[in-house]
């Protein structure tokens, strides 16, 4: 019994140091902690763009930018950064985006605009799409 209470102790002393649980984030690898409470976006994206304008210039204006930046680099909120980014200044976008601010500022300028000519792009890169390529019917491919 001694000898196998020495071996148990001999193994755990050889044991690598375990190490602590990873602190659980709230938000996914990659992904930008948005820059305002769940309550305020969540009202922003269930706003129609009047109403969420009007939410966003309740906001600090660096805050402002900053969610416009958040909003702006994903598909589906792009629309609601430029909307939040037309109440910016160039500046603010600017500290909130590098260069790019600039782009955001120019773009959120005319927002309609903007947005017409980002769907007529998406448009036309789809149709150049073709997932047919070179099909091979079935009965050649038995051959």
């Amino acid at each position: 019994m001694v000898k196998s209470l020495n071996a148990v102790a001999s193994h755990a002393a050889h044991q690598p140091p375990k190490m602590p649980a990873p602190k659980p984030r709230n938000h996914t690898l990659n992904e930008d902690k948005v820059p305002v409470s769940d309550d305020v976006f969540g009202s922003l994206a269930k706003a129609d763009p009047v109403d969420a304008v009007e939410i966003a210039k309740s906001l600090p204006l660096e805050n402002r930018a900053r969610l416009a930046a958040f909003c702006y680099a994903r598909r589906h909120t792009n629309h609601l950064g430029l909307l939040i980014a037309s109440t910016c200044d160039r500046m603010a976008l600017r500290r909130a985006m590098g260069m790019a601010g600039d782009i955001l500022f120019q773009q959120s300028r005319n927002v309609e605009k903007t947005l017409a000519a980002s769907i007529t792009a998406q448009r036309e890169a789809a149709s150049k799409i073709s997932l047919a390529g070179n099909i091979i019917p079935l009965s050649a491919r038995r051959k």
